[in-house]
């Protein structure tokens, strides 16, 4: 392509995604009634999946966006710089396909990634200083060694070239998310304690229809809508993905070999899975694991986490009148 046909087509490809955007207009700008802000690794992805199906949310999965582009349920505009300087036209765009009688909302957990994204909370009260948060905690130590393993599974670069404790030692990113009073208190320079609901991971694992109510009544939904009655949302596990990948790797030399593809259709589930299983038993099947499988947490390294945690949990209690002992163990 010659260059500058190259640039008249960028100039107008820019000229009509302005052209979108403004299509919105201040006057009519539909920004989010409320968020989950976290934390990463509690739930925060099977809560939103519980929402979408509920008629009177907005599903940004269901629907593109103004700009031809698949809904998000991170879009981390408030915490990401470069994102947050698309502007908040551009982030109303996301939903702008929603209806009147929608509730409007987005789940981004790095607003309560602090100080990796100091400027969260207050870009927040800018420009939403009356949404409504969610914020879902687990066992802090727990989240640190999931968020570990997630980051890991996220980026193949990794492989799980480090420890859980090279890791910590490294940086403090899986643990400062885990401090669940150190987010929290970012938050409460700008917003009354009554913008939040806290949760615990458990009360959705264990009484998942009562913290929906609770959620559904947060939020200003009907909370006699049954979003469970078809099927429960599965729960987002990093070691069901980590089985997939080694799995997948294991089968890959095979799926080379002639016919492999064919013969594999006609082979019953169960054969399948007892050809992987003595897979996995081979030189190249513990080559492959060390890969994709992370090393369990020393249990030295769990103590030394728990006393680190003693304190700030103890003033999270507090704070949600709620007894967290289960978490010291």
């Amino acid at each position: 392509m010659r260059p500058y046909i190259w640039v008249y087509l960028t100039h107008l490809g820019a000229v009509l995604h302005n052209a979108k955007l403004n299509i919105l207009g201040n006057k009519n700008m539909r920004l989010p009634d409320f968020l989950i802000i976290g934390a990463a690794k509690s739930g925060t992805t099977t809560l939103f999946r519980y929402l979408c199906k509920h008629p009177q949310f907005y599903n940004p999965y269901k629907d593109r966006d103004i700009l031809g582009k698949k809904g998000n349920k991170e879009p981390n505009f408030f915490s990401r710089d470069d994102i947050y300087a698309k502007g908040i036209d551009w982030y109303a765009s996301l939903f702008s396909r929603a209806r009147p009688d929608q509730v409007c909302g987005e789940a981004t957990t790095d607003y309560t990634k602090y100080p990796q994204f100091p400027e969260s909370a207050a870009r927040i009260a800018k420009h939403l200083p009356d949404v409504k948060m969610i914020y879902i905690m687990r066992h802090p130590v727990d989240r640190a060694y999931s968020y570990y393993v997630h980051l890991n599974r996220t980026n193949r670069k990794l492989n799980f070239q480090e420890t859980f404790e090279e890791h910590i030692q490294k940086t403090t990113v899986s643990l400062d998310g885990s401090n669940y009073m150190l987010q929290i208190e970012q938050y409460l320079k700008f917003f009354p304690k009554e913008a939040f609901l806290f949760l615990l991971m458990d009360d959705l694992v264990q009484q998942p229809k009562d913290t929906l109510k609770k959620v559904f009544n947060f939020i200003g939904i009907d909370d006699g809508i049954d979003v469970m009655s078809e099927n429960e949302v599965a729960a987002n596990k990093a070691s069901q993905h980590l089985e997939n990948i080694h799995r997948s790797k294991l089968f890959a030399p095979l799926r080379k070999i002639p016919g492999a593809n064919s013969m594999r259709m006609l082979l019953p589930q169960s054969w399948k899975n007892q050809i992987y299983q003595m897979l996995k038993k081979t030189a190249y099947g513990e080559q492959v694991k060390k890969q994709y499988y992370p090393q369990p947490m020393l249990p030295e390294t769990r103590q030394m986490l728990l006393e680190r945690f003693q304190e700030p949990n103890q003033r999270l209690s507090e704070f949600l009148n709620r007894d967290l002992s289960h978490w010291s163990k």
